[in-house]
C-alpha cells in the first residue's frame, strides 16, 4: 500500500510540474503550435513513426514538438531538427494522466490499447483513437505498416514516407575500420530469433566469400563465434553508438527489431529475417527503403517463426542481394 501511495504521489507531482512547464512555454511562445507525442516502450515503432514529424510541421506550420518517452530512448531524437524537446514519461501512471488531460495544443498517443500496463495499479493504457479506427493488437499488421498506424493515430491519414535519424558529431570510442557489415541476431523477447548455428555459419561463409568484416550489435546473448574478421560489441554500445555503427555499415543483416528500423532509416542495404509473430504470419513493418528498394529484402518463413527458416534460403537471398548491388 505504501509503495502505491508514494508511486501515485510522485507521478502526480511530476505530471503537475510537467504541465505547468508546458503551459508556461505556451505563454512564452504563443506563435507556436505546441504538440505532444506520447510513445514509449518500443524503439522500432519510434523510428518507423519519424515521418509524422515533418507531416505535423507541414500541417500546423510553426510547431514546437515534444516527444514523451523513457530517458534511455532520448538519443534517438535528441538531434532531430523538428524535435523541440524530449520529455521523460516518468511512469505509466503519468501517461494515464496525460491521456485524461494534457497541457499541449495537440496531443497524440501513438500506441495501441493494452500495449502497456501500469506495473503498480495493473491498468492498461487505452487509445480511444485506435479503438475508433478499429486498430488493435490482434489486427494491426493485417492491413498496415507501423508508419501507416502512427500517422492515422496522429490524425494525418495513412502516410507513406522514409524515416530519418540524426546523430551527433562525436567520434566512436572504439576503432572500427570500414567497410564493415553489421548483424543484429537477438530480439528482446526471443520471439523473432534465428538459430545461433545458422548465424555463425552465415557470418563465416560471408567472410570467406566476400572478405568482409562483421560487427555484431545488440543488448544481450552475443554469438559464440571467434574469427579475425568478426567482432561482437553486444552490450558494449549505447544507443547513439549503435546508431552510428549502423549508419557507417555497408550492409546490415538482422531480425525485425529496433536496430533494423535504424538501418532502414539510414537506408543501409540489408536482409531482414522474419517469421510468424503473435497473430501475424506475414507482415510489413517498414516504410521507405526496406519496403521499396531492390537493395533490401524482408524475407519470411511461410510455415512458422523465423527460427524455422532454412539456412540455404537465407544464404541464397544474401547472395542475390550482393550480386544485384
Amino acid at each position: 500500500m505504501f509503495h502505491r501511495v508514494t508511486y501515485a504521489i510522485g507521478s502526480w507531482a511530476y505530471f503537475v510540474s510537467l504541465s505547468v512547464r508546458i503551459l508556461f512555454k505556451r505563454i512564452l511562445h504563443r506563435n507556436k503550435v505546441h504538440i505532444g507525442i506520447l510513445m514509449d516502450g518500443d524503439l522500432g515503432d519510434m523510428v518507423a513513426s519519424e515521418p509524422i514529424l515533418g507531416a505535423l510541421q507541414q500541417k500546423f506550420g510553426n510547431v514546437a514538438i515534444y516527444w514523451i518517452t523513457e530517458k534511455r530512448y532520448f538519443p534517438l531524437f535528441n538531434h532531430h531538427p523538428l524535435i523541440t524537446e524530449m520529455l521523460d514519461e516518468h511512469s505509466i501512471l503519468v501517461a494515464r494522466f496525460l491521456l485524461a488531460w494534457n497541457p499541449f495544443n495537440y496531443f497524440y498517443f501513438l500506441q495501441l490499447s493494452d500495449f502497456r500496463t501500469d506495473p503498480v495499479f495493473h491498468v492498461s493504457l487505452k487509445n480511444t483513437q485506435a479503438d475508433k479506427l478499429g486498430i488493435s493488437l490482434k489486427n494491426y499488421y493485417h492491413h498496415f505498416n507501423l508508419l501507416e498506424i502512427s500517422s492515422q493515430l496522429a490524425d494525418l491519414g495513412m502516410m507513406k514516407g522514409q524515416p530519418q535519424l540524426y546523430v551527433d558529431n562525436k567520434p566512436l570510442s572504439f576503432d572500427i575500420q570500414k567497410p564493415y557489415w553489421v548483424v543484429h541476431c537477438k530480439s528482446n523477447a526471443g520471439l523473432r530469433d534465428w538459430k545461433d548455428e545458422y548465424w555463425n555459419k552465415l557470418i563465416i561463409d560471408a567472410i570467406e566469400k566476400w572478405g568482409v568484416q562483421v560487427i555484431e550489435i545488440g543488448m544481450k546473448n552475443p554469438l559464440k563465434l571467434e574469427h579475425p574478421n568478426f567482432k561482437s560489441l553486444v552490450g558494449q554500445c549505447n544507443l547513439m553508438e549503435t546508431m552510428k555503427l549502423i549508419q557507417g555499415a555497408s550492409f546490415f543483416i538482422g531480425l525485425d527489431s529496433g536496430p533494423t528500423h535504424m538501418a532502414n532509416a539510414f537506408q543501409i542495404p540489408g536482409l531482414v529475417i522474419c517469421g510468424e509473430f503473435t497473430y501475424f504470419k506475414k507482415y510489413m513493418s517498414y516504410s521507405g527503403f526496406y519496403q521499396e528498394s531492390k537493395q533490401a529484402k524482408v524475407m519470411f518463413n511461410p510455415d512458422g517463426k523465423a527460427e524455422g527458416l532454412a539456412f540455404d534460403e537465407v544464404w541464397q537471398q544474401l547472395v542475390a542481394l550482393q550480386e544485384n548491388k
